[in-house]
Formats: C-alpha cells, structure tokens, sequence
C-alpha cells in the first residue's frame, strides 16, 4: 500500500486544526440613498434608507442588493437587548446595513427576518413586526440571487435540446452562453462561442477542471439552480468555439449517464445554487456529511468544510474521493459516532495518487438535532 510521506501527514492535521476568524463584510460601499444618512441627520430623524445585500459567502463577487425605507426599525435595533445565540454553523447570506452618524452598521438577517450581531453571534430582540417587515423583504431578494429549486424532470422540458440559455456563477457573478446539445439524465451543454469559452475556463482559474460549482441557468424568464462541471469531455461540439467536447449541468434529482445514480456533489452544488446549504447539509445523515467534508477538502471550499464541522478550516487535498462504501448502520439512537472511511488524493507537490485512511467522529447534542463532523484524522 502507497504512504503519504510523514510531512503530509502533518500538513493534513494541521490544515483540520488551522481556525481563522469569521467576520461578515459587505464589499459593496453604501450607495447614494444610503450615503444620505450621514453625519448630518439628526437622532431625531424617523425614516432611514436601509441597504439589504445577498451573496453565497462573505468571499462571493456575486451579490444583490435592495433598498428600502423604515420608520421603526433604528429605533428597534438601538433599543433591542441582545438575546440568545446563533448557534447555525453559517451565518445568514444577508447583510442589512445603513449609515448612522457617519457610520456603516452591519447586522445578518434570516429568512425569518431574525436580526443577528455579525460579531458577537448573537440574536437580537426585536419587535415582531419589524422582523415580519424584515422577513418579507429578505425573502424577496433571496428570491431574485438565487435559483429554482427544479426537478430534472421538468427542467429538462424548460431547457430542451438545442435551447440556448445564460449560466451565472453563483461565486464569481461571471456569466456566458451555453447551448443543452444532449443529455436525457442531466443537460450536456455546449459553450456557444470562444469568449463563451474562455470565460467558463476564467471561472476555474484558467484550467479545465471537474470540480463542481453552483451556477444559476436563465431562459425565458426562469432562473434555475443548477451545479456544473468544466472539463470538456465526451463527442459533440460546436464549431469554433475552442471546446473539445461538452461539460454537464445537473438539476435537482439529475444522475449521470453511466452510473445512473446520483451525484453527491453536484446534488450539493444544485441546493448551494438555491440558497437552501445550510438547510440541506443539516438534514443529511452522518455518512452524506462525510461527503460533504471529502468535497469540500477536494475543492479547497472553506464554506462547505464550516457547514459539516461547525468551525472554519483550511483543507485542500486535489483529488480526493471516497473509495469504499459506506457501511451504513442504524443511527437514530446514537448521538456520536466514530467511522473509518477510504480516501484516493494526490499528495502536495506530486502528481500521484495515493489511498489513505481518515477516521471521522461526528456528533449531535440530541436525538432531534443535526450531525457534526467534529474531528477527521488522517491515518
């Protein structure tokens, strides 16, 4: 059996131990009707501008944003006791933010309109009706940034052969033309021209990759969510569009062409896509969570590491797949659970394959509560 040389093998527990500091930030600067808000206006001043902004992660370039007015809500939030805490591994993707005394406030807002300190991670008390006014207008952008939530059965009637459709990257906010060629399990599409192409390669780096990312497809109206890959492979293309093949979009339910079975992470990347993460991943069993972690550590993706451990982590092993099977056992009773799992990875600084061994224990705090991946020890 090939051995991951003893460097590695530190350099993996120390990438599962390495925490960095959470801190929630808006890229944007507050635009005019924010910036009215200034030093200027008075504490008696009733009506504020508020800025609301969604975006995947605190990392994403892809973001949108909606302004409203309230009379209520300064007060609400100026005389609100903190309250209990926040105890989701992610933090809301929306920011609520405005400009008091010529300073930005920053605060997290949930679907149901819950109103979080971004540093302490803390819920705050405020009224109900105000988080009812909250919760409808978050709900509303929510809607607009992310995708339909779809079964490949219809959405291959939404999207029929030889349709033509924008991909939006859910991360990056980069977008480019595709062409569904083929495809009866999930759409195999077609870049239509070579700057299609060049920047489906821009999205992963500047090289074709199989990695799985959320994207957004929109046609006629209707945005869908979607996970793609970008290695083109397989027969049929467009002329002259520098794409040698063509790369697949899964939808919800989708499966591949051989395997006819799903795939864990594009079925992933589909919820990631809808903005339902951090509810899919709580739902999962233990052995689908380890999926998530070994995709995370694959892609080098911090936020799907954080959604299975509840803890920021740094890990990136090129490569890696889960080689054996699950042996699925009974877990309804159980509130930890320790189990060994075979990995293939391509060691740093090498292009070779290797197999090791993790042994992941995971826990919940009760029979009713979701699973964490709460250590990952590389054998």
């Amino acid at each position: 059996m090939h051995r991951f040389p003893k460097r590695l093998s530190l350099q993996l527990k120390l990438g599962l131990l390495l925490l960095f500091p959470f801190v929630v930030t808006s890229q944007s600067t507050a635009g005019a009707a924010v910036a009215s808000a200034s030093s200027t206006v008075q504490d008696k001043v009733s009506t504020y501008t508020y800025k609301l902004t969604v975006k995947m992660s605190n990392r994403s370039a892809y973001k949108s944003e909606a302004t409203f007015t309230d009379k209520k809500l300064l007060r609400a939030l100026q005389e609100a006791a903190p309250g209990s805490a926040y105890t989701e591994p992610l933090l809301p993707d929306t920011t609520l933010s405005y400009a008091f005394k010529a300073k930005e406030q920053n605060f997290s807002v949930t679907p149901k309109g819950e109103v979080i300190d971004s540093f302490t991670k803390r819920l705050l008390n405020v009224p109900s009706d105000v988080q009812e006014q909250l919760a409808a207008q978050v709900t509303a952008l929510r809607t607009q940034h992310y995708g339909e939530l779809l079964p490949w059965e219809q959405a291959k009637d939404v999207l029929p052969k030889y349709s033509k459709f924008t991909i939006v990257d859910v991360d990056s906010g980069l977008s480019f033309e595709g062409q569904r060629r083929a495809g009866s399990s999930h759409a195999d599409v077609q870049p239509l021209t070579k700057n299609d192409s060049a920047t489906l390669k821009t999205i992963y780096g500047g090289e074709w990759s199989w990695d799985r990312r959320a994207v957004l497809v929109k046609l006629n109206g209707r945005t869908l969510a979607g996970s793609m890959h970008g290695m083109p492979h397989g027969g049929d293309g467009i002329p002259g569009n520098d794409f040698n093949g063509h790369f697949c979009i899964h939808f919800l339910g989708s499966v591949t062409h051989g395997s006819r079975s799903l795939d864990p992470s594009h079925q992933l990347m589909v919820q990631r896509a809808a903005g339902l993460l951090n509810e899919y991943v709580s739902k999962l069993s233990p052995w689908a969570l380890i999926d998530v972690w070994i995709i995370g550590a694959n892609q080098g993706d911090p936020q799907l590491l954080q959604v299975a451990t509840g803890q920021e982590q740094a890990v990136h092993m090129r490569s890696m797949r889960r080689l054996s099977k699950f042996a699925e056992r009974d877990t309804s009773k159980l509130l930890q659970l320790t189990t060994v799992v075979d990995v293939s990875a391509t060691p740093e600084g090498s292009n070779t394959t290797r197999t090791r061994r993790i042994r992941f224990q995971l826990e919940r705090d009760s029979l009713d509560a979701r699973w964490y991946i709460r250590s990952a020890d590389v054998q």
